[in-house]
């Protein structure tokens, strides 16, 4: 086996490269002579630099000493080197019973009482205190914070009260927290505070129009999660990603806000938070850039609720957008990852998300375990949504304007967009209710009568696409009669 010769290094090279690099240290180097004869420091300046280097000088030569001797005692050298110091070892063997030790862990303990004493004082809830915290200590923070608001909360059960009941709609839920008050000297074997605590999302959810079926699919989430049956040994939890199937102007914005209300007061989600976000929000417009964006919107609603309306605007059926990949399968990672803490809602036609969404990544399907789907309105849904919205403004219907269902009825197929088209022929009735009452009385300021709701329709008409939609229904309508009949 042939060895490479050593190559012998001339000493005068050495001793040249040596005289090179001294010259090049001393290179521009300001002296003290030199700075003397240019007048630039007097005498006492230099004394005081001279000081100040000794003094430095010493200070080193001590820490270094002082490092000296740890290494040789705790036997840094040695290759059975634990990474123990001396002091560890000796805290690590104390024994229990040593006053010492006590009062070592008793000064823990009260100083840990005032620490978490100052940030319940600060804080409404647990989540609210670990959000302060650094994520490191965060989950032992929680842990003891959680200890701490059991022991300051301790109330003492004088009754126990066992309910026996079948849930069957949001009605029931209510109707129950009615009847059983929030007391916490009251045993119950119902989580009767977490119901308590979305009396008012369930309120609002039940007095919207129709969506009876979608309206019962809630109920069951509520009763599964209340009762913590998504809690388990071996995970984090299930997932709470939804989807809302339906077209526009169907209210699915407003159930899923209604529905993150619900997850934060239940303490699923931790902040409540609810970002609404479309394509724009998601997608960069370079490769790269849209992995970050989406990731940032995604930390943005962590705690709460992200919903991502009319989804299959991300993709195409042609699945040859790029960048609505790089943002799918960024989102579809972020879905397993914070599936405690983060709820997405998609909402948008059934099949268009199935070909613009799901399709992008296979994983997707699987994530989002709760699907609803909003009702088409009828002309009586309509009617209602109509008088619904007149009192939520102020505003009245006159008692003799004789504004019925059947109205709603023979001007249905214009209402292509359900409770948008709803607001926007509101709004057109409002302003040619204010040509009619100009110079009418005060009491008659806000009240509509039939005649503005006609005037308001005809103005809604002068748009050309709402004016063809009639048309459009009646010709899909022939089509499917002479291809299927």
């Amino acid at each position: 086996m042939n060895k490479r010769k050593r190559q012998s290094i001339d000493p005068k090279r050495v001793s040249d490269y040596n005289k090179f690099l001294t010259t090049l240290d001393q290179t521009n180097k300001p002296t003290t002579e030199n700075l003397v004869e240019n007048n630039t420091l007097n005498m006492s300046t230099i004394r005081k630099i001279n000081y100040e280097e000794e003094e430095m000088k010493q200070i080193i030569d001590k820490m270094i000493a002082s490092l000296d001797i740890d290494f040789s005692n705790n036997n840094c050298g040695s290759i059975n080197f634990t990474g123990q110091t001396v002091n560890d070892v000796n805290a690590t063997n104390k024994p229990v019973e040593d006053p010492n030790y006590y009062k070592e862990t008793q000064d823990y303990n009260q100083k840990m009482k005032k620490f978490l004493k100052n940030l319940n004082s600060h804080t409404q809830s647990s989540s609210d205190c670990c959000a302060k915290i650094h994520p490191t200590t965060n989950e032992n923070i929680r842990k003891e914070y959680e200890k701490y608001k059991a022991k300051e909360h301790v109330v003492e059960i004088k009754e126990t009260i066992h309910i026996q009941i079948e849930i069957n709609d949001i009605s029931d839920i209510l109707k129950l927290i009615d009847t059983y008050k929030d007391d916490p000297s009251i045993k119950y074997n119902i989580n009767m505070k977490a119901l308590h605590n979305i009396k008012e999302p369930l309120t609002e959810l039940n007095n919207m129009i129709g969506m009876k079926d979608l309206k019962n699919n809630i109920v069951d989430q509520i009763l599964y999660f209340v009762q913590e049956l998504h809690k388990d040994a071996l995970s984090k939890g299930d997932f709470m990603h939804t989807v809302i199937y339906g077209p526009p102007g169907t209210g699915k914005t407003e159930i899923a806000q209604m529905m993150g209300k619900i997850y934060s007061k239940l303490g699923i989600l931790t902040k409540g938070t609810f970002k609404k976000v479309t394509r724009s929000d998601l997608i960069a417009g370079y490769l790269g850039q849209t992995a970050l964006k989406t990731r940032d919107v995604i930390k943005e609603a962590m705690g709460g609720v992200l919903f991502i309306d009319e989804a299959y605007a991300l993709g195409n059926s042609e699945k040859r957008d790029s960048f609505a990949k790089e943002c799918i399968d960024t989102l579809c990672e972020a879905l397993s990852d914070h599936k405690d803490n983060l709820m997405v809602i998609i909402a948008g036609y059934q099949h268009e998300l199935k070909e613009c969404f799901f399709d992008y990544n296979q994983g997707l399907d699987s994530r989002f375990t709760w699907r609803f789907k909003t009702d088409e309105y009828d002309h009586n849904d309509l009617h209602q949504i109509f008088s619904k919205k007149v009192t939520d403004i102020g505003w009245q219907l006159d008692d003799k304007s004789q504004i019925t269902s059947e109205w709603f009825k023979k001007n249905k197929d214009y209402l292509k967009f359900y409770g948008r088209d709803i607001e926007t022929i509101l709004a057109k009735t409002k302003i040619a209710h204010s040509r009619r009452i100009f110079c009418g009385p005060e009491d008659e300021k806000r009240k509509i009568l039939l005649k503005d709701l006609e005037n308001g329709f005809k103005i809604f008409l002068k748009n050309e696409d709402v004016k063809n939609r009639k048309n459009d229904f009646q010709f899909k309508k022939d089509m499917y009669h002479t291809l299927y009949s």
